[in-house]
């Protein structure tokens, strides 16, 4: 009998998998193999989607800027304390928002990941290889590949600094990463006291530059408009108003209009005398009756 009995426990624990020591416990490992999987497979398909969108060269709206043919330019600074730092020269161009080394971002997409909503500051930080956020940002010092982190809490003299961005003057509240570019802005990320305003910084230096690229197209660049030009100009009008005797506007640009006859030279026979004009006739005057005599 007993025997028996202890052989069938014994049979009895190695069918429910050694007894009650191993009763409740969850398998780990294979709860941890499915997880792992799951986030392979978020990871690959995100990874997959992003190259797709590359390759089709454009996103599905028609946001600007668009890969392959928007072409925007953005004025940008660096400022720590009270010094602008040296524009950016080194850097790589895998996405088509580069400089060339003046302070101008050159925001022209070649994929669709830099394009539309995608073309932020953030494409331009990863293409000069530095680093920014709310609390902080890495730039180079100009010396080789040397960097500097300029970060909040650093004093400019005894003031504690903070990091600030602006962009068209205006304050962004949020990480300047995501700062989204538009044609001919202006960028300033600096590490600043507190209560420094855009207006105690200014423009950034390359401001100017804007105005002054080589790869800007005649129609793209900024046109002086006249406030008066508002209706087209009165042909019959005088060029100069102040001389009413001046030829009209319409002539300007004419040379046998706008050239006056030669004076005639006297007692020059080639030079025909300038026509007379003709007084009318004075009507006859009636003679008076000869008066008669009486024979």
């Amino acid at each position: 009998m007993g025997r028996a009995s202890s052989s069938k426990k014994v049979a009895r624990a190695a069918g429910i998998g050694g007894g009650r020591t191993n009763r409740g416990k969850a398998p780990v490992l294979w709860y941890g193999s499915l997880i792992v999987i799951l986030l392979a497979g978020v990871g690959l398909t995100s990874f997959s989607r992003n190259q797709r969108l590359d390759q089709l060269g454009s996103p599905t709206s028609k946001e600007e800027p668009r890969a392959g043919s928007t072409h925007w330019h953005v004025a940008y600074g660096v400022r720590v304390c009270d010094k602008w730092l040296d524009p950016v020269k080194d850097q790589v161009d895998p996405k088509g928002v580069h400089t060339h080394g003046e302070g101008v971002i050159h925001v022209h997409p070649s994929v669709a990941s830099a394009a539309g909503k995608r073309a932020t500051f953030q494409r331009f930080t990863e293409a000069v290889n530095t680093k920014v956020s709310v609390s902080q940002f890495t730039w180079p010092t100009g010396q080789g590949n040397k960097t500097a982190t300029h970060k909040n809490g650093d004093k400019c003299g005894d003031q504690p600094a903070e990091v600030k961005a602006f962009y068209n003057g205006v304050l962004h509240k949020g990480d300047p990463a995501d700062i989204r570019f538009t044609d001919r802005g202006k960028l300033v990320l600096a590490l600043v006291p507190k209560d420094t305003t855009y207006e105690q910084i200014g423009d950034p230096p390359s401001t100017a530059g804007l105005d002054k690229l080589s790869d800007v197209a005649p129609a793209q660049r900024p046109q002086a408009t006249d406030p008066n030009a508002g209706a087209p100009p009165d042909p019959s009008a005088p060029a100069d108003p102040s001389n009413p005797a001046s030829p009209p506007a319409s002539t300007r640009g004419d040379p046998a209009a706008s050239t006056p006859p030669p004076s005639p030279v006297p007692n020059d026979p080639a030079t025909p005398a300038p026509p007379t004009t003709s007084l009318p006739a004075e009507p006859p005057t009636s003679a008076s009756p000869p008066s008669s005599t009486g024979g």
